[in-house]
């Protein structure tokens, strides 16, 4: 804490009775005008979502940006003063620490680690791909700190890694055969960096697969906000692809858009100017034969919107479900019918604590909206789980319904109790048991379920993010004295063994 917050906290004291808290009256109050302002945005978040100690500089921060927002203060210093004081007397000293889980009888996993370690692994995507034809098992691993874009392929019982393409900051692969001509390309969200910036950095590429095998990289467009995710799909029933844009963007450069595909040029059209995109996914919601779309949104939306096709090339927009505060740190979404009855549901994850409150915390996890009717949707948790960034769903335990399996990219990696992978037992009801995978190797934020022995069973194919190093990294003031971090594996395979 620095000597303008403990200013602002001691000003803020001076209105707490000795007993530490706030009057009735002066809660009333100040609930009232935080309901107003922070209502501007974003909806009032509990003082119980982060300890004592963090408020004033998170209410510093949501000033900053409002500031830079609209170009002026929307709270004087009485105000933040006041608002201050309620956070803090009425915040917890430390949120509460999750369990471990409980030794589990259930399944077994061998590890083997592939291709080369490193000291610093930044996996940020692993997309499953049968590139070299339907009956092969191939993975593309996006690789930053490599800057290149590998092909992971089991060769005479071999695992290999090659590399394909470099660029430099790539996060999402999306594999389609893009020129029509019956083998698979792939197109490449970079994102450009990875701290936060409002610059517009982002950049599509288009790799297309050559006779030989190899590889050609196009640059389709850049100067555009940060890319989480990118897809080619006939947006406008023309018979050609178009291409889904997610950009998650910083301060004001986000947004989600579609780049109409007009033969030789591409012509965008926006559909939401937004910060904290998460993806953009392909669901005829309505059933009506046109292509709508789904989008998670984080950052102080942390809410699911979807865009209704209306056959024109013109979209509706719908909020199907929200979180329920501004720091809940939604992570990932995928669409798939978990409980089974015939309807699309929502498997998703908040994890995201790398904002102005970094601790651990508890209402991170695994949770689905169930699709009651194609337009209400019901809130179903899964399990609680630090720094949650993905999770999947497949029969893990080959018991006839859906499992999920999650990794984590914010936890405390020092603590080798806690997990970088854990998956959750289906009762065959929708009520799950969370078992541990790893902890080691940590920071796993990309991962994929296949059965690459060929026993029947679904294994773990994952990458691990290192953000905490590259973040301790980018933030030491002597990079010289840092102890350099020992290498690493940057791809597991986590073998299914079954039960025990």
């Amino acid at each position: 804490m620095n000597i303008k917050h403990i200013c602002y906290l001691f000003s803020a004291l001076m209105l707490l009775t000795s007993n530490g808290t706030l009057s009735d009256d002066k809660i009333q109050q100040i609930v009232s005008m935080a309901k107003d302002y922070c209502g501007s945005c974003h909806s009032m978040p509990n003082p119980n979502v982060a300890p004592k100690k963090s408020w004033p500089r998170i209410i510093e921060t949501m000033n900053e940006i409002a500031l830079k927002k609209y170009g002026k203060a929307i709270i004087d210093a009485n105000q933040t003063r006041d608002i201050t004081a309620f956070y803090y007397g009425t915040a917890p000293e430390n949120l509460p620490v999750l369990p471990y889980n409980k030794p589990s009888d259930r399944l077994t996993f061998k590890q083997h680690v592939v291709g080369a370690t490193q000291a610093m692994p930044l996996i940020t995507n692993i997309k499953l791909a049968a590139i070299n034809g339907d009956k092969s098992t191939d993975f593309i691993v996006s690789d930053m700190s490599n800057n290149a874009v590998f092909l992971l392929s089991k060769e005479n019982g071999k695992w290999n890694e090659k590399k394909i393409a470099d660029i430099s900051t790539s996060v999402y692969a999306d594999i389609i055969d893009y020129d029509g001509d019956l083998d698979k390309d792939m197109l490449i969200g970079d994102i450009g960096v990875l701290p936060y910036t409002d610059k517009q950095v982002g950049k599509i590429f288009l790799l297309r697969k050559q006779k030989d095998g190899a590889f050609s990289k196009e640059l389709l467009t850049d100067g555009i906000g940060r890319i989480a995710e990118v897809r080619a799909i006939d947006v406008d029933n023309d018979a050609d692809l178009d291409i889904m844009v997610a950009a998650f963007g910083g301060g004001d450069s986000g947004e989600i858009f579609w780049l109409e595909n007009q033969g030789n040029k591409h012509a965008k059209r926006t559909l939401l100017k937004v910060t904290g995109a998460l993806n953009i996914m392909p669901w005829d919601i309505n059933k009506d034969g046109h292509m709508d779309f789904i989008s998670l949104i984080s950052q102080e939306h942390e809410l699911f919107m979807a865009f209704i096709n209306q056959g024109n090339k013109q979209f509706t927009q719908s909020v199907l479900a929200r979180g329920p505060h501004p720091m809940f740190g939604s992570t990932s979404m995928r669409l798939l019918d978990l409980d089974l009855d015939g309807d699309t549901d929502v498997l998703f994850t908040n994890g995201d604590a790398y904002d102005t409150q970094n601790d651990l915390k508890p209402y991170h996890g695994v949770q689905w909206l169930e699709n009651l009717d194609g337009k209400t949707f019901k809130f179903r948790d899964i399990g609680r789980f630090y720094g949650a960034a993905l999770a999947l769903a497949g029969d893990m335990d080959n018991d006839g319904d859906l499992d999920v399996v999650a990794g984590s990219f914010m936890n405390d990696w020092n603590d080798p109790k806690r997990q970088s992978m854990v998956w959750f037992e289906n009762d065959g009801k929708q009520n799950f048991i969370q078992h541990d995978l790893i902890a080691k190797p940590a920071s796993i934020a990309s991962f994929e379920l296949a059965d690459v022995t060929g026993d029947g069973y679904l294994d773990i194919i994952a990458g691990s993010l290192r953000l905490d190093l590259l973040f301790k990294m980018n933030n030491s003031s002597d990079k010289s004295k840092d102890a350099k971090p020992s290498p690493t594996p940057r791809v597991v395979i986590l073998e299914n063994m079954g039960r025990k």
